[in-house]
């Protein structure tokens, strides 16, 4: 009765109400696109409104007679309706579904006038539509990630945050790829840009989405084309940095009347080089005593990489949506590198270690889905979807050492910690099965309903051993990982109500449940934690072109099974890598209200963080006479945080985007040598310049930089990056030539000062500087690419199925 009430508060009062939904052919809810109401006798404008994030819309209207819908979105096709009759028999008229389809227009064709928006705002976050930028091509998922604004890719921790805060999830076409961190970031470096269609990043996730990733969400959704007939897209990029660099992509896309079959194969030659160096000291605690260090590390990898991509989408009937869709990867590179350094010790001894690491790795890595939709009325949709990963890494190296004093001449270490050499061999499974089923239906003209549920269990295997040479004999290290099983389960259930409070306001109303439980097979402790989790998103158009939205979500960041295993390894004699078997989940609560006009996006958000999650962290042992880097949690951190987009067209050839975060944070720390706490201001900028020239030249100028910020106990300088692409279409449709120079200006260099903010661990007090090939060497990548054939039209049924009964 309450809902009611309320409800009946907020109606507006009209003579008739139409009601709809715009959706794609696979049947997915087209968000935030313009439906216009016309006069069927002189096309004049009566009412518009847009479709909510459900792609459900409602118009009021004032008036009887006959009238058409105009339906029009940046980056597809608009669409007209036919026309209907409203008359006063009726106060709610109900329309069949209208489907919408996409501009055919791509970057192959380089047809630059009806690209789409490289940046999209939505109610739940942005969609980047990668193909519109020219540094696309030729690049790996991870490069076009880095160049997103607001995410930022650390590769010297192996880890992502979003908007600087960490925590964050990444799903492939929907579905959360469950690896850690190292491998899910060498699976997106091997992992083709070309395949790519567009990537959310989604920062107000409703209930309908995985709880896990404090930061939010980023979902990669990989090209499916539902066009009738056939195309066939060829790309080939070389280029030239370090070494040589070789990338050929093809694509195939087939669709007949019920039937969508699309392919592509990629392979990728890469040979690359990054390196850090730094100096510094460690006190008298530390098991040299006090020492001046310097350090240094230079990774040489030549990498062949082949990718494969399918999808295959059948319709029986227009209810019914079969589909499978494949990821697969396949990785083989030759890994050399040199670490070393100088000791000075306060008593005045002096040696330098010199390391030559040589492995080979050889990954692989497939995704495999099956999913069904299916339609039981134009009120009720039922979603069903099962997804399988498998993944593998065997990386067998050896290290050997060499120890010189200040003339170079060799030595022999006093120290017993310091070997002449190690060898081992690391094998890692991972075995994923998800299970997840969607339910929405419609209650009524005002009230529509999203239930689900989901379960998956996890397999996490690793078997790998360090030896190191005592005495030219090859000895098992004590301190170096084993044998190591982990099984992870997590059941989730939600339900979410959306209310059309009126014909300009949304109210989404969302509760998630989710249990999770992990344990390892060599440890006794559990890990097990079962919470709800809440979303709130009410959302309010003033007009077509602006709209205020408010959203609250709590969620939680799990740490991944290596960050908690117990087990040690190390590279530095003096260090140990370690996992924190004590390490605790991130739970995240967040309260944002944006505000979104022509494009424009200006909000303000505030998060509040428990237990955030920070990697290679150093504290030391119980005895205080080894280094650990492990990851640690941070005791909290409160944000309260700015942010801006904003595209601009400067003259009719020159468009700029700007993208702008300010944070403003509190946040403390314990596990330095005393507990502190820091307040600062973090800032990123993002900008992207799209220049269109005579004879079908486009430039395309865009970068990011991050201002100086912490980390923990730490400080980090400000960096970023400028790049350069320019395209050139030529005639005949004989194709494209494109130009790219990633890091023009050769600064992607990050410079991190340990203990920076607060003293740590034996008092060590050490900078370092991690430079980026780029930084080492001019790279430019020179990219030809054509598209063979012509897709006709989408698949569509007899007008008496597209227009299906009224209700």
């Amino acid at each position: 009765m309450r809902t009611l009430l309320f409800l009946a508060f907020f109606s507006n009062v009209a003579f008739a109400q139409i009601t709809g939904k715009i959706i794609t052919p696979k049947r997915e809810a087209v968000p935030f696109v313009n439906v216009l109401l016309l006069a069927a006798s002189d096309s004049s404008l009566v009412s518009g409104t847009t479709t909510n994030e459900g792609g459900n819309y409602q118009l009021l209207l004032p008036k009887m007679g006959r009238f058409y819908l105009k339906i029009s979105g940046v980056g597809y096709q608009t669409r007209f309706s036919e026309a209907f009759e409203v008359n006063a028999s009726k106060s709610t008229i109900a329309l069949a579904d209208l489907t919408l389809l996409e501009e055919e227009n791509t970057l192959n064709e380089v047809q630059v006038s009806t690209k789409k928006e490289l940046v999209q705002t939505t109610p739940l976050g942005k969609i980047i539509n990668v193909q519109s930028s020219l540094m696309t091509k030729g690049s790996n998922a991870l490069q076009v990630l880095e160049r997103l604004p607001g995410v930022i890719s650390d590769r010297r921790n192996n880890q992502f945050s979003l908007n600087g805060q960490s925590g964050v999830t990444i799903m492939f076409n929907g579905r959360k790829v469950q690896m850690p961190m190292e491998e899910l970031m060498a699976l997106l470096e091997n992992t083709v840009a070309d395949n790519i269609e567009k990537i959310e990043l989604i920062t107000s996730p409703t209930a309908q989405y995985d709880a896990d990733g404090g930061a939010g969400i980023i979902n990669i959704i990989f090209k499916n084309n539902e066009l009738l007939g056939t195309k066939i897209n060829f790309s080939a990029t070389a280029g030239y940095g370090y070494k040589e660099k070789v990338l050929t992509t093809i694509g195939i896309s087939h669709g007949v009347k019920k039937l969508n079959l699309n392919a592509s194969y990629s392979f990728n030659h890469d040979v690359r080089k990054s390196g850090y160096a730094g100096d510094g000291t460690a006190g008298a605690s530390f098991m040299l005593g006090e020492t001046y260090n310097t350090f240094y590390g230079i990774a040489r990898r030549y990498q062949n990489n082949h990718n494969l991509n399918f999808a295959a989408q059948y319709q029986p009937n227009p209810k019914t949506t079969l589909g499978v869709d494949f990821v697969g990867s396949f990785d083989k590179s030759h890994n050399l590198v040199n670490n070393g350094g100088t000791y000075q010790l306060k008593r005045g001894d002096f040696f330098e270690v010199a390391m030559l690491s040589d492995g080979l790795t050889t990954k692989q890595n497939n995704i495999s889905s099956f999913y069904l939709k299916q339609t039981f009325s134009p009120k009720t949709q039922f979603n069903a979807d099962f997804s399988y990963i498998n993944y593998s890494n065997n990386s067998p190296a050896g290290i050997s050492l060499e120890y010189f004093d200040e003339q170079k001449q060799p030595i022999k270490p006093q120290f017993s910690i310091f070997t002449y050499g190690n060898r081992g061999e690391s094998i890692s499974k991972i075995h994923v099965g998800v299970f997840k089923a969607d339910l929405t239906t419609q209650f009524s003209e005002k009230i529509n309903a999203d239930f689900g549920i989901k379960t998956s269990f996890a397999q996490n295997e690793n078997d790998s051993k360090v030896e190191r040479k005592v005495n030219d004999t090859w000895e098992i290290d004590p301190r170096s990982q084993s044998q190591l099983k982990s099984l992870e389960r997590i059941a989730a259930a939600y339900s979410q109500f959306k209310f059309l409070l009126n014909a300009k306001t949304n109210l989404l109303l969302g509760l998630r449940y989710e249990y999770w439980k992990r344990d390892f097979s060599n440890q006794e402790e559990v890990f097990e934690i079962s919470k709800f989790f809440p979303s709130v998103l009410y959302t309010y158009a003033i007009n077509q072109n602006t709209s205020v939205n408010f959203n609250y979500s709590r969620r939680i960041s799990r740490p991944a099974y290596t960050d908690l295993i117990s087990n040690l390894f190390y590279t530095d004699p003096t260090f140990i890598f370690s996992g924190n078997p004590l390490l605790k989940p991130t739970l995240s609560d967040i309260l944002k209200i944006e505000y979104v006009k022509n494009g424009l996006s200006l909000g303000i958000s505030a998060q509040y963080d428990l237990n955030p999650i920070l990697r290679y962290q150093i504290t030391s042992n119980a005895t205080k006479d080894v280094g650990i880097s492990s990851p640690q949690n941070l005791d909290y951190m409160k944000s309260l945080n700015l942010f801006l987009s904003y595209p601009f067209q400067l003259a009719k050839w020159w468009k700029v985007t700007l993208n702008t975060f300010t944070s403003l944070r509190d946040y403390k720390v314990s596990y330095s040598q005393f507990p502190a706490e820091k307040r600062y201001v973090f800032q990123n900028l993002n900008f992207s310049q799209q220049i269109n020239l005579p004879k079908n030249v486009e430039v395309e100028l865009s970068g990011w930089y991050n201002m100086p910020y912490f980390e923990g106990p730490n400080t980090i300088k400000g960096f970023g990056v400028a790049n350069v692409g320019i395209a050139k279409k030529l005639k005949n449709d004989k194709g494209t030539l494109l130009l790219t120079l990633p890091d023009v200006f050769r600064s992607f260099s990050v410079h991190s000062h340990n203990g920076g903010m607060t003293p740590i661990a034996f008092d060590i007090n050490t900078v370092s500087n991690w430079r980026d090939e780029t930084v080492f060497y001019r790279v430019i990548k020179l990219t030809y690419a054509r598209t063979f054939g012509k897709n006709t039209r989408s698949v569509k049924y007899d007008a008496k199925d597209e227009e299906r009964e009224r209700f």
